[in-house]
């Protein structure tokens, strides 16, 4: 089986290839979600969510209309998913909170839970909380796909982080599965060697 394919968009998103089929691994933002469908020439077989966020998350609403697909979740996006709770604002001055909350709700018969430990299609289910709480992954074969856990060559920007110190610890989590190449929500993979070195700058 090849390896994940990304697609670029606000963030990365990424294709997975199964046996028969793909799923989709994030959903771009709201109003990427036309260039989204039109790139998907057969349906996936399901959405993974790693996080909230409107980079993220934001076309899962238009994916589930069209296709009708399981959009997978940890419980703790919920809420954010959801609509019943607003998302963190932006660090931008007075749009933030709106900016932030921007795209559809997503109803809450389309989502299904995922927790640490699970698999999906052989690929198991990692918890890689800190960007945000619930944020999860997807790990196989060396391979991590890492959301926002980490972003370059070091972690998400402080203000953007939910709970900094856990996202800290998160990165000794990555290093500890022994994945060969993470694969981030921003920007190209990091190989080992790079998150071995962030390891030990961060101090963990």
């Amino acid at each position: 089986m090849s390896g994940p394919e990304v697609l670029r968009f606000a963030a990365n998103l990424y294709r997975v290839p199964l046996e028969e089929g793909y799923f989709l691994v994030d959903a771009g933002l709201p109003w990427e979600a036309r260039r989204l469908l039109a790139l998907l020439k057969t349906p996936p077989r399901l959405l993974f969510l790693t996080h909230h966020h409107l980079d993220h998350s934001g076309g899962a609403r238009a994916l589930w209309e069209r296709f009708g697909l399981p959009v997978l979740a940890h419980p703790r996006e919920w809420p954010y998913l959801t609509g019943e709770r607003p998302r963190p604002p932006l660090p931008i001055p007075l749009l933030g909170k709106a900016l932030a909350n921007l795209g559809p709700p997503i109803p809450k018969e389309a989502l299904v839970p995922v927790e640490e430990g699970e698999e999906v299609h052989g690929w198991r289910v990692v918890a890689l909380p800190g960007h945000t709480l619930g944020q999860v992954g997807l790990y196989r074969e060396k391979v991590l796909l890492a959301g926002d856990a980490l972003r370059g060559g070091g972690l998400p920007p402080r203000f953007i982080n939910e709970d900094h110190e856990l996202a800290r610890r998160t990165v000794r989590k990555i290093l500890d599965l022994e994945a060969e190449w993470v694969y981030l929500g921003h920007g190209g993979p990091l190989d080992r060697a790079r998150v071995e070195a962030l390891a030990l700058r961060l101090g963990v």
